[in-house]
């Protein structure tokens, strides 16, 4: 299939109305006001809220403005980009599925209303970039039910491309869904009797934050001793200790001072909206793993979902990242080999991966304006395997293949992956 190369209001208003049409507008609606009115019921507020359930927000947004427009869009917000490149990437995949193709889809659909549509989000992107580049897609994942995501075809030249999102949080001792429980227990379980001020209290775990409720309880139980006394307290497996108060702000506030401690700190940096209100710093001694969990990803799925006998591509992106972090991730500093260079040395040099021809990765969502386009896109960095035995012959542009010793490029702005 290929897709349009330009989209106006009218073309992503027909797109909207065949994904709303695709789902059901009455499940459709009901799915996305549940997340809307569920992250406004929680009580408090977590860094991860916003990130973990910003593609459908920016939805239901659209589609609150939609229905007010009796389904034709006349204005499209800036800030849902990711939104309008979602619906018009499904919009146009849609009609050209077989039925059992549909079936599988529709199954995606309704999973991701509820889990997050994130990781379809990026298989749309990377067919529409595909598209836009010369190549007729075949979405063999869909339509064979297995293997890899696309075959892209152009002159009688083949690559088969694989499609990995992968949340930012993978590796993290500290997990955001852990988080919103150890919350659920402060809103329910914390006690501070002082109303004209809030606690700042700091939480160094040992190792990851356990998600069970009786472990998450001890910990509220030390949060409000703690709060008490002004002092510090050891567990087992944490460290909790007073930081100081701050006078009893108004929300907006709150979530400003919360932000700004946070970027001072490094640290994770917590806030319940009910009373009695609590600023919770956490952290732990355990590292990071997130390079270890994208090598472990990238080998598996060399292993067992590629036929090897065409050149594959693994198109890894990393969610609820910044493009200014996902530069940080792919640059050298001070003669350092970045991150996604250590992982490309480590899958590419292996001849196991041989069949391999290039690794990409991407992360970080914004909208790229020119004077007469405006497109959703993200950073991506491009590596070549040196030793793949299809030889030199690349489907993505801009790659390098000196591993042990260059840094993958990082495509500028005006060269990400995303709809005009």
């Amino acid at each position: 299939m290929r897709y349009r190369d330009v989209n106006d209001v009218g073309d992503i208003s027909r797109d909207a109305a065949v994904v709303v049409d695709f789902i059901g507008e009455e499940e459709y609606r009901r799915s996305l006001e549940t997340i809307g009115h569920s992250l406004r019921a929680k009580g408090f507020v977590t860094p991860f809220d916003d990130a973990m359930f910003s593609l459908e927000l920016d939805l239901l947004n659209l589609e609150r403005l939609r229905a007010h427009s009796s389904g034709a869009f006349q204005l499209l917000p800036e800030r849902c980009h990711r939104g309008v490149d979602f619906l018009i990437g499904l919009g146009q995949t849609i009609p050209i599925f077989s039925a059992e193709a549909r079936t599988r889809l529709l199954g995606r659909l309704k999973k991701g209303l509820k889990e997050g549509l994130w990781p379809l989000e990026h298989e749309l992107r990377i067919a529409a970039y595909l598209s836009k580049s010369g190549w007729d897609i075949y979405f063999h994942d869909f339509e064979e039910g297995g293997g890899y995501d696309f075959l892209a075809t152009q002159n009688r030249t083949t690559f088969e491309i694989e499609a990995k999102a992968i949340s930012a949080f993978t590796g993290w001792p500290i997990k955001p869904e852990n988080i919103n429980k150890l919350l659920v227990e402060v809103k329910q379980h914390f006690v501070y009797e002082d109303g004209n001020t809030i606690p700042l209290i700091g939480l160094r775990l040992t190792s990851s934050l356990s998600p069970d409720r009786s472990q998450l309880r001890r910990l509220v139980a030390g949060f409000s001793e703690v709060a008490l006394t002004r002092g510090q307290l050891s567990l087992p497996d944490a460290q909790i200790r007073f930081i100081g108060t701050i006078p009893n702000l108004p929300l907006n506030r709150l979530q400003k001072a919360a932000y700004m401690h946070a970027q001072m700190a490094r640290k994770i940096v917590l806030t319940s909206l009910t009373a009695p209100r609590l600023v919770l710093e956490l952290d732990s001694d355990k590292p990071i793993q997130l390079e270890r969990k994208i090598i472990k990803t990238i080998s598996e799925t060399a292993r067992e979902q590629f036929s090897r006998l065409t050149p594959g591509v693994i198109w890894t992106h990393i969610n609820f990242i910044s493009d200014e972090v996902f530069t940080f991730l792919s640059s050298t500093k001070d003669g350092k080999v970045c991150l996604f260079d250590r992982i490309a040395n480590a899958a590419l040099l292996s001849e196991k991966r041989n069949h391999l021809s290039q690794l990409v990765f991407s992360g970080g969502a914004f909208l790229h304006k020119t004077p007469t386009i405006a497109r959703s896109t993200y950073a991506s960095a491009v590596y070549n395997s040196p030793i793949c035995r299809f030889g030199e012959n690349f489907i993505f542009p801009g790659g390098r293949k000196g591993l042990s010793q260059k840094r993958g490029s990082i495509s500028p702005q005006d060269e990400g992956v995303g709809r005009e």
